[in-house]
């Protein structure tokens, strides 16, 4: 191999190893910065995830309401079919 080539291969094995060694540290720094959670990010956190569960809860309990209010409207509403189609099958004057 010649002087140039060794000189460039060095060079590039520098960059990278700079490359991954400031990949590492950030890496780091980040995963240490989200594992610490203090006892009032962890609160609101709860509070929220509470939050979220009772809105929920309301969702199904509003969901059932529609649900049962469309099941009725059906039913009148085939009702109300079924009362015309037998009305228009009779005869006027029978």
């Amino acid at each position: 191999m010649e002087g140039y080539q060794i000189e460039s291969i060095l060079e590039i094995l520098v960059y990278s190893g700079t490359f991954l060694a400031s990949l590492w540290m950030i890496t780091r720094v980040f995963i240490a910065r989200r594992a610490r959670l203090g006892s009032g990010d962890l609160k609101q956190l709860v509070d929220a995830i509470d939050h979220m569960r009772e809105s929920v809860d309301a969702m199904r309990v509003d969901m059932g309401d529609v649900t049962e209010r469309l099941d009725f409207t059906e039913r009148v509403l085939a009702r109300m079919a079924e009362e015309k189609k037998t009305d228009q099958r009779q005869l006027p004057g029978s």
